[in-house]
């Protein structure tokens, strides 16, 4: 008599239990590696995934042919959601470790020469008289020599080339691309009467000072400098939106200081007193060292975003509703009513940018600013928006530079996820008067600037100084 066979397990049936096995164990261990949850909820999660993968087991190996289709099925389903998963938890380790871990800087140049000169490309500069300026870096030198231009005479600054060039003692000039802005916007007949004849750009290592705080117990600044640019985030040029945010872990404040592009203040390594908005063509450390001297602060961290940057987390959240406090029609065309209006990327930026049809000119647009910020906190809030979870992520990676590591910025999320508190979130505007005075960056003629009020300056000192000590207080 022989004996009875042994049935054999289907081999899908053991191909869809290996990879739910593989993927969750992938699963669980990118979650860890993440290090975003508390270990109470990390704890509970693998007790669900060890339950889900036991039931599914138990379907997948069931004798009655209508319990393991079944079990097939969805653990089909449940792969398929493994995969997404991992996905997402993939996405979010490549931003953790790209964003602002750029170990450069770009500068963008211009050689600039007369529309009614003869020279109108490369070849043509050889032997023709250049001009740059004199702490123009080495790089820069060495580009246009591999370019076989060779010789070059230097200036003190970016306004003698202007003049030399309009006075045709010079062929040539290279400008800065955020420095020929300045000159454009000061003098527009600039762009009139001379013309582009080439345009590179040269990437510069810089360092990046690193601070070790634990950011979920210890207060903190981080500088927010919006650069006036599109696309490459690393791009030198003009801070637009200049905000401090002061954060307490303990006590759950935040304070959100802004101050005025146009704020008169003297440039941190410089010596000499400039536009605000100008400290961000020599480095974001300028900026920082700039703001620090004039609140006697210290910013442990910063955060650089330009308009491409706000567009994208705009768009990418559907929108976001805004409080005006006027009605006006930008410069872009755009038209704002008092109270809610909902707003697409572009339209939020040009909102975040008007102040000429303001009745406070800079500082209404330092208020509106602070609107959009609050509209993004709010939406950012919303449950149904972690479905654009991963396209947040997506569109943000190329359009940050923050110095904050990775593991702070995971071990702030973390505590958030786990206390889940309610942050007290307020503001508060630098004032200052109407004026006009010499820039460094531009020393031809004065310039509208906002000269600070002193009174303003101490109150803005005591309330970051009063967020950052709360939590010694508590502690006495």
């Amino acid at each position: 008599m022989s004996k009875p066979k042994k049935s054999k397990a289907n081999p899908l049936i053991i191909y869809l239990f290996i990879s739910m096995t593989i993927l969750t164990v992938v699963t669980i261990g990118l979650i860890k590696f993440i290090d975003i949850l508390p270990n109470r909820y990390f704890g509970l999660l693998i007790g669900i995934f060890a339950i889900i993968e036991f039931v599914f087991s138990c379907l997948l190996f069931s004798k009655k042919l209508f319990i393991k289709v079944l079990g097939g099925l969805t653990t089909t389903f449940y792969i398929f959601v493994l995969i997404i998963a991992i996905i997402y938890e993939i996405n979010t380790i490549d931003f953790l470790k790209k964003i602002g871990k750029s170990e450069y800087i770009t500068l963008n140049y211009k050689l600039v020469s007369l529309k009614s000169s003869d020279i109108n490309n490369l070849s043509d500069v050889t032997n023709k008289k250049l001009g740059i300026v004199e702490d123009t870096k080495e790089e820069v030198t060495t580009h246009l020599y591999k370019k076989s231009i060779k010789k070059y005479e230097t200036y003190d600054h970016y306004s003698i080339l202007i003049d030399k060039l309009e006075n045709k003692n010079l062929d040539v000039i290279l400008l800065e691309d955020s420095m020929l802005s300045i000159l454009k916007d000061e003098n527009p007949k600039i762009g009139e009467t001379t013309k582009v004849i080439y345009e590179f750009s040269v990437d510069l290592k810089q360092k990046t000072k690193k601070h070790t705080k634990n950011v979920t117990k210890k207060p903190f600044n981080i500088y927010i400098s919006g650069i006036d640019t599109y696309g490459k985030i690393n791009s030198v040029s003009r801070t637009d939106v200049n905000m401090i945010l002061t954060v307490n872990p303990k006590t759950f404040d935040i304070l959100v200081t802004s101050i005025p592009r146009d704020y008169y203040v003297e440039l941190y390594g410089y010596n000499e007193f400039d536009k605000l908005t100008h400290s961000g063509i020599y480095s974001i450390d300028t900026s920082i060292g700039t703001i620090e001297k004039m609140l006697g602060i210290k910013i442990d961290y910063y955060v650089k975003v330009n308009f491409t940057s706000l567009i994208k987390m705009v768009d990418t959240l559907g929108g976001i509703d805004v409080e005006s406090e006027y009605e006006f029609v930008s410069q872009d065309g755009y038209k704002f009513y008092k109270g809610t209006n909902k707003m697409n990327g572009a339209k939020a930026l040009s909102f975040s940018r008007e102040r000429k049809s303001l009745p406070d000119g800079d500082r209404s647009r330092n208020v509106n600013q602070q609107a959009v910020l609050t509209a993004i906190i709010n939406k950012l809030m919303v449950k149904s928006n972690l479905t654009k979870y991963n396209d947040l992520l997506k569109s943000l990676k190329p359009s940050i530079v923050t110095n904050m590591s990775d593991s702070q910025i995971t071990n702030f999320v973390k505590m958030q996820i786990d206390k889940n508190p309610k942050w007290n979130i307020e503001y508060y505007l630098l004032d200052g008067e109407d004026g006009y005075e010499y820039t460094y960056s531009y020393s031809k003629h004065k310039l509208y600037v906002m000269i600070p009020d002193e009174k303003s300056l101490r109150s803005s000192s005591d309330k970051i100084n009063e967020i950052l000590l709360k939590e010694d207080k508590k502690a006495s």
